[in-house]
């Protein structure tokens, strides 16, 4: 008998595999190992162990750790959301860890991070102060004898610094004996993370928190396994429930989870909570550097940091002892991962652990998804209600803002419409500017205009590798791909007739920025759209200098809509209202709803009275008619009514599957034959609709087609997974060039 290891390869290939386990090898559960896999070597995690006959099967080839890299909790956890989102086990396990954890083959060391280190000095063991100052000569060399004697040890550039020594000094000391030089380990920190901080401001809590708070405390003191659904209007107060809860999470020994649903709001988040818990708080997300991803992982699973905040990725944090998830704006579809695999909702994911874990959670919103609401409505979940805004001067609770619709196609009929801008809209930005309050303006879509066409015979340039106009971008002239992100230059005529007669279709947010400069010229204008946000801290940066008062107006896509609370703030201008209402998704109607209701709260939030204009062409859409009156029970009850109507979630389930690939006939073919070996599975079990080419049909010269697995809520989620793993199994690998994507509980049809 020999000792084995099962083993999970951090490749797309399904399943665990079996090694034997050299006797010169300590191998734990948990550890990540190189293994031979075919004809290569890979890198792996083990998760089992077991003894049997080892004939025929190779050996582990390396272990990659002292101690286990993964406790048995997440292995657990994402051997779930494997089966549950039908892709490998071993794509979880890469999603869960940071790249400087994953060994490649042609990685310096095996890896593409490795540990930071820093120099640091020190006084020698056995020095005695006043007796080296006073046989030293030189000034500095003193000097940075003095600083070493009162702080202990130091990073040797904050010591050259503060005694103004050089290197050379340095190596001196050091050469005598005097100072030793030590290479230790330095944690690289994420944007916002060395931010000060003010101290957090004393608050009482109004009756709805206060109700809300002790239902959450009370499962928090019992180690209760609740879901809690919180919601609250914008603005009564949901993030001082969280933090208080998170308090009492940690005196009860736990660790927590705060998720965020935009990379562009963790610094406003981390910065919050830090003045409450300081150094006690960590961050993940994608955007940050390798290395500092890497280092706040590994400090985070050495249990140094209790509270880990970010967007959907921090949901699978290596923390241990976990007593509370909070998933901040539940509803907002960036907690779903579109690719790669695995295709996860991270609010899923936090119900799911905080069961596993025996945790409480928390999903916060002032506009709830439909599904959370049906749950909470089954009983699943527990509904708690903050129905007002916090109390400010004057008023028992801020009143909600007053909303205005503008019909934009009346406005032109009559011939009133001038830009972009309606003239109400325009006379309520000129109000706001004379009184030296701020405005948030709506337009959820970037660049100058969408379409450029050519009036005399029509033809719109298209990008060469998908299926969709080219988006204008004036201030560098080009005509860019919001799929691909190919760009070309702006033409000055039409490449099919040579016309210049180019007109453009659209509004973008650069377009509503150049409106402003003509019609306000002295208002100060940030834009805040992906343009403006790619780089490096460009979030934290924008919002900050909004903050401090240094612009009158915050232009921006939907990243203006989430979670940001400026006292100034009395006008949000939703420019476009239709803008995605009407696409071909049965959620169209939900989302649009959300974003008006969300950006709304933006306004009035404090002292100041809060004005919300919409401007619409569809201003009897129900999406438009409930948002003016803030009525989301009413939209819930309008909504649920369509979809129970026509079997879509939260009545029924569904698994997308797209099929891609660069040729247009063999995708078609793939999608074809696919989906009628799918058929033989399902038996009526479940409706399939489809395959129809995807609603854009080619992005980076990929061809789309779609196919939909349909089913009533009574049929388990794990039969659905196992019709389509059996026609994975049986239907083989496509033919290179083609792939098959599947996507549990899609959040978007098109």
């Amino acid at each position: 008998m020999s000792r084995l290891a099962e083993i999970v390869s951090l490749t797309p290939v399904d399943g665990t595999f079996t090694y034997v386990v050299p006797s010169d090898l300590d191998v734990e559960v948990g550890m990540r190992v190189v293994v031979p896999f075919g004809r290569r070597n890979v890198m792996g995690v083990v998760v089992e162990h077991s003894d049997g006959d080892a004939t025929e099967l190779k050996a582990i080839g390396s272990v990659l750790d002292e101690r286990s890299t993964l406790s048995n909790e997440l292995l657990e956890l994402t051997q779930w959301i494997a089966a549950y989102y039908i892709c490998s086990w071993g794509d979880v396990l890469s999603a869960t860890l940071p790249k400087g954890l994953i060994w490649t083959s042609k990685a310096q060391n095996g890896t593409a991070v490795g540990i930071k280190t820093a120099r640091h000095l020190r006084l020698a063991e056995g020095i005695k102060v006043d007796a080296v100052l006073a046989e030293l000569r030189g000034e500095k060399q003193k000097a940075l004898i003095d600083i070493l004697a009162t702080s202990g040890r130091v990073p040797q550039t904050e010591a050259l610094q503060l005694s103004g020594a050089s290197s050379s000094t340095a190596k001196g000391l050091i050469e005598k004996g005097l100072v030793e030089a030590q290479e230790i380990e330095v944690e690289r920190m994420s944007d916002g993370m060395s931010v000060q901080v003010d101290p957090p401001k004393k608050v009482e809590l109004h009756p709805a928190q206060t109700a809300a708070l002790e239902a959450i405390s009370g499962a928090v003191q019992s180690e209760s396994q609740t879901t809690f659904l919180l919601h609250g209007v914008t603005g009564s107060g949901k993030t001082e429930v969280y933090i208080r809860a998170l308090k009492q999470t940690l005196e009860k020994g736990k660790t927590a989870i705060v998720l965020v649903p935009e990379i562009a709001l963790t610094p406003q988040a981390v910065r919050r909570f830090r003045a409450h818990f300081g150094n006690k708080v960590s961050v993940l997300h994608s955007r940050m550097s390798a290395g500092a991803r890497f280092d706040a992982w590994r400090a985070i699973r050495d249990g140094r940091y209790p509270i880990v905040i970010g967007p959907r990725s921090a949901v699978l944090a290596p923390l241990e002892n976990i007593g509370l998830i909070i998933v901040d704006e539940e509803h907002e579809t960036s907690y779903k991962q579109f690719d790669p695999a695995p295709r996860y909702h991270a609010r899923d994911v936090a119900v799911m652990r905080a069961h596993k874990n025996g945790a409480v959670c928390v999903l916060g919103s002032a506009t709830p998804s439909l599904e959370s609401m049906a749950n909470a409505q089954a009983e699943k979940y527990t509904l708690l209600r903050m129905p007002k805004r916090v109390p400010v001067k004057g008023h028992e609770a801020a009143p909600l803002p007053s909303v205005r619709v503008v019909n934009l196609a009346r406005e032109k009929e009559i011939k009133r419409l001038k830009g972009a801008l309606s003239d109400e809209l325009r006379d309520a930005i000129r109000a706001r500017l004379e009184r030296a309050e701020q405005i948030i303006l709506l337009q959820n879509r970037r660049g100058y205009a969408p379409v450029l066409t050519c009036e005399e015979c029509g033809h719109t340039p298209e990008c060469p590798n998908c299926a969709v106009s080219l988006t204008v971008h004036k201030p560098k002239r080009q005509l860019r791909c919001h799929y691909c992100g190919r760009t070309q230059r702006l033409p000055t005529s039409c490449s099919v007739c040579d016309s210049s007669e180019l007109a453009l279709l659209g509004i973008g947010t650069q377009r509503i920025e150049e409106e402003i400069g003509d019609v306000f010229p002295k208002a100060r204008v940030l834009r805040m759209d992906y343009d403006t946000t790619s780089r490096k801290g460009a979030h934290r940066k924008i919002l900050d200098a909004f903050g401090r008062g240094e612009a009158d107006i915050l232009l921006g896509t939907q990243m203006v809509a989430k979670g940001l609370d400026f006292p100034k703030v009395t006008l949000v201008g939703v420019v476009n209202a239709d803008t995605g209402m009407l696409m071909p998704d049965f959620r169209a109607a939900e989302h649009a709803f959300q974003l008006l209701a969300q950006v709304a709260g933006r306004a009035g939030r404090h002292d100041l009275p809060g004005e919300v204009i919409l401007q619409t062409r569809n201003p009897d859409h129900p999406a438009i008619k409930f948002a003016l009156l803030h009525d989301y029970e009413g939209f819930v009850e309008h909504e649920l009514k369509d979809r129970q109507l026509l079997g879509y979630p939260p009545f029924g389930r569904l698994v997308g599957i797209e099929f891609k690939g660069s040729e247009n006939g063999a995708v078609r073919r793939l999608a074809e034959l696919w989906t009628d070996e799918l058929e033989k599975d399902v038996e009526g079990a479940a409706a399939i609709l489809g395959p129809t080419p995807a609603f854009v049909g080619r992005v980076k010269q990929q061809w789309r087609y779609h196919t939909l697995l349909k089913a009533p809520s009574s049929v388990p989620a794990s039969s659905l997974a196992r019709f389509v793993r059996a026609t994975i199994d049986r239907a083989g690998a496509p033919k290179k060039g083609n792939r098959i994507n599947v996507d549990v509980d899609p959040v978007g049809l098109f």
